[in-house]
């Protein structure tokens, strides 16, 4: 009876219906962005916040840099100032912080030569693009979605958190260019060119973190010396644009108080840093620690897995993009964006966990919260932290059914769980 009720619940959900599901949901979200868009008043969108959200923080940092003031990058008053002047005028108070190493303003530096909109209008197209590469790479280390490319565009595109990141001017779309480039690079054992781009995540390190801890964990030492090599790299390029005070004006905004910043935004946070704070706000040192344990907790298990035979790498790479997603201190629904790269190539090793990844499109699309007593918690958290044990269960039972074998990043051969 059970396996009949299990069956029909299936088929419910198979690749077609999935992808039609997907599509309405894309059109909804574009009938929304565009509603307001046209109700805006240019530069400001209906709700009288910038049109593209934080890009302008990011266009700022490029105006900084191409005017000679880059060790400002990081000063209240300067980037105010610019913003205030991109904005015509129309929110003089508006303050969006730059909060990005300062190697990435560079990257900036030449959509600054023109206005905040046409400038963020490029920049769009280039997220989009980060976003077809990134999906391209994975479908070739996937080959159960070789055929089914077109859906997968569909699927991504009505992921909540990569709209979000898209309509907000954020690099969510890189950082998952990025992921997929890590991934690759580890399939098929390239060691070094693994590291070199985990380093290039220092763009965003906080979820870039788990990385240099899996290679140590996996004595993968040629990717590490490559990542310590570019990461040494970029270090040199930041000080020769900020110099050591403007580094150290960098951490100050990185180290501001989490608390705070979680309940202004509760709505889109989603990390276990978050959950705590808003679980606790009367104790902030009860919340870090329950952090740090947590964190701990999900890192153990992970980093010993890593330091044994490989036996199914996509269900430890899922594992592991779950891991960097919840012990991220400061997780905005966007970067959930490199949950897409776990998502495609280990679906079929974890097949249980098809129902919850549903469960995930619906909670960040309405951004559910959670009341408990006082409180209100995202979700989204207990929700990620349930897919990452089933996918560690997957993982586990992968292990255990395979034979002994060298060590080796390509992850063994595995029976496809069909997917409708």
């Amino acid at each position: 009876m059970l396996i009949r009720w299990r069956d029909r619940v299936d088929r419910v959900l198979t690749w077609k219906r999935a992808r039609t599901y997907a599509l309405v949901l894309v059109g909804l979200l574009v009938a929304a962005w565009v509603d307001v868009l046209v109700l805006g008043s240019p530069p400001l969108n209906a709700s009288g916040t910038p049109l593209g959200g934080d890009y302008i923080a990011f266009h700022t940092a490029g105006r900084l840099v191409l005017s000679g003031r880059a060790a400002e990058l990081y000063d209240h008053s300067a980037v105010s100032g610019v913003e205030a002047s991109l904005l015509g005028g129309r929110m003089p108070n508006f303050y969006d912080a730059y909060r990005n190493p300062p190697f990435v303003a560079a990257l900036f530096a030449p959509l600054a030569l023109v206005d905040l909109l046409p400038a963020f209008a490029v920049y769009s197209v280039l997220s989009l693009a980060c976003l077809g590469l990134a999906l391209w790479l994975l479908v070739q280390e996937a080959a159960w979605l070789r055929t089914r490319w077109r859906g997968l565009v569909v699927l991504v595109l009505a992921f909540p958190p990569v709209y979000f990141g898209l309509i907000d001017g954020e690099n969510a779309t890189l950082s998952l260019l990025v992921y997929a480039l890590i991934y690759r690079a580890l399939a098929r054992g390239q060691d070094r060119a693994a590291g070199a781009w985990a380093a290039l995540g220092l763009l965003k390190p906080q979820l870039f973190f788990v990385f240099p801890l899996v290679f140590l964990a996996s004595r993968r030492w040629r990717a590490l010396s490559a990542y310590a090599l570019v990461a040494l790299g970029l270090l040199g390029v930041s000080l020769l644009m900020v110099g050591p005070d403007g580094l150290a004006a960098w951490l100050r905004i990185l180290l501001e108080p989490e608390s705070a910043n979680a309940r202004a935004n509760a709505w889109r946070m989603a990390s276990l840093k978050s959950f705590f704070d808003l679980l606790l706000p009367a104790d902030g040192a009860v919340a870090l620690a329950l952090y740090a344990l947590s964190s701990v907790a999900l890192l153990v298990p992970l980093l010993r897995a890593w330091s044994r035979s490989v036996a199914c790498l996509p269900a430890l790479w899922a594992w592991t993009s779950l891991v960097a997603v919840l012990i991220d201190p400061h997780l905005v629904d966007y970067d959930m964006t490199v949950l897409v790269a776990a998502a495609v190539i280990a679906t079929p090793f974890a097949p249980k966990a098809r129902w919850p990844i549903v469960l995930v499109y619906l909670v960040t699309l309405f951004r559910a919260q959670l009341p408990i007593s006082d409180a209100s918690v995202q979700f989204t958290v207990p929700l990620l932290a349930l897919c990452a044990l089933l996918v560690a269960r997957a993982y586990g039972q992968a292990s255990h059914e395979s034979a002994p074998r060298e060590r080796v990043p390509r992850a063994a051969p595995a029976e496809v769980v069909s997917v409708g």
